[in-house]
């Protein structure tokens, strides 16, 4: 059985590199809107002994998987919790795997194959462009899709059909929820923006906090970008420390091993400054050895795997994950375990496996518990901009939740 919270840290790192090299060079595939799909009636589901089959075309070899791993663990949990307590719709589920190889040409074939084993529903690679070629085939076979952590408010009707779903934060949500805690909670005047400008959720969320921020009367110092796959980025360092006044807060639009590195030599150079970034942070395995009593670093964060989070059943659920492996190191891993409660829930409101009957359900969710996590979608908008996401600090090396909140003000998803 796959577990991602194996993934030795350092493996984690050389896999991230690998990934910030191929981010640079993605390119977007077409949307397809085939919203057609057959029909599955509630006497056909019960009595068919026939499992429900749950198809993960993702990132098991790669780059990308440092990413998807984390999130098939928690998909393999919630499978193996719901088969103890029944199933759904009587049924067991069956989850059964494609390797995209982190390879974006591989997606649609990945699809295609979880598709001809049978399966029902699919859960795609977190991101948009690399998870989109695996879902425009379950769109085009009428099955529901989603992505556990995508960022883009792509992936979803706009750019890969009524199927689609993503249970991530938009990058403009993000960093509406970082700055208006800045300074709203914390009273920070001043920032700094750090953009590491390989991918577009980076790119979005620095431009996103760089508008709210001023708008809310916050000032902005200064601003920066570096590659990802940079070793040093000291001539950055070197234009922080020269600016007369050390910025209250550095938003670090990165992740590992870039915002590792970035991380680790604004503290060597005795920058002080808050920094805060996004999930893609989460974890101790890049810090732990270089930076072990990091302080003052924060993310945002759609639940904590640290054993505070504000909800029961996350916390049970990691309790759950420790007991069986350890500590994970990626909240990943709880979005890969709601998305088959998600699926479970669509599944027995609409008393069908049909991906149309799903997708009726789905769009009249406003803030529908699932596994722990308010969920709201409607059939314009299928990322959730109106959930409540964690700020968790990092320090002297340990993580803690120290604010709950939503954005108070949402920017717009597409364009202006």
């Amino acid at each position: 059985m796959i577990r991602g919270s194996r993934l030795h840290a350092r493996w984690l790192l050389l896999a991230m590199a690998a990934l910030a090299l191929m981010l640079g060079s993605a390119a977007c595939g077409g949307d397809d809107s085939g919203d057609d799909a057959g029909d599955t009636s509630q006497s056909t589901e019960a009595a068919t002994e026939d499992p429900i089959v749950i198809g993960s075309a993702v990132a098991l070899t790669g780059g990308l998987s440092a990413f998807d791993l984390p999130a098939v663990a928690g998909t393999e949990i919630a499978i193996e919790e719901i088969n103890a307590s029944g199933g759904i719709l009587g049924r067991q589920v069956k989850l059964v795997k494609a390797d995209t190889k982190s390879d974006i040409n591989q997606g649609a074939r990945a699809g295609l194959e979880v598709l001809e084993q049978g399966a029902d529903a699919m859960i795609v690679t977190l991101d948009y462009n690399f998870g989109g070629g695996a879902a425009r085939e379950a769109q085009k076979a009428g099955k529901v899709v989603i992505a556990p952590g995508a960022g883009s408010a792509k992936f979803g009707v706009q750019g890969i059909g009524n199927m689609a779903y993503t249970l991530g934060i938009a990058a403009q949500t993000d960093s509406t929820v970082a700055a208006e805690w800045g300074i709203e909670k914390k009273g920070f005047k001043t920032a700094y923006l750090l953009l590491d400008d390989v991918t577009d959720y980076d790119k979005d969320q620095c431009s996103s906090f760089k508008q709210v921020w001023t708008e809310l009367g916050g000032e902005i110092l200064g601003e920066d970008t570096f590659k990802n796959n940079d070793t040093s980025v000291a001539a950055q360092v070197t234009r922080i420390k020269s600016l007369g006044q050390e910025p209250d807060l550095i938003m670090l639009c990165s992740f590992p091993p870039g915002g590792a590195v970035a991380v680790k030599q604004l503290r060597d150079a005795d920058v002080n400054s808050a920094i805060i970034s996004n999930g893609a942070m989460d974890g101790t395995y890049w810090f732990e050895d270089s930076i072990p009593n990091l302080s003052g670093f924060y993310i945002t964060a759609s639940a904590s795997v640290w054993g505070d989070d504000p909800s029961d059943r996350i916390n049970e659920f990691v309790e759950k994950v420790t007991a069986k492996d350890k500590q994970p190191q990626s909240y990943f891993t709880v979005l890969g375990y709601i998305a088959v409660y998600t699926f479970k829930t669509a599944m027995e409101q609409a008393n069908s496996t049909d991906g149309a009957a799903m997708v009726a359900e789905m769009d009249t969710w406003d803030k529908e518990d699932i596994g722990g996590l308010a969920l709201t979608f409607t059939p314009e908008q299928h990322i959730d901009t109106a959930r409540e996401e964690r700020i968790i600090e990092v320090n002297n090396g340990k993580h803690r939740v120290v604010d709950v909140r939503a954005a108070k003000k949402q920017l717009p998803l597409f364009g202006s």
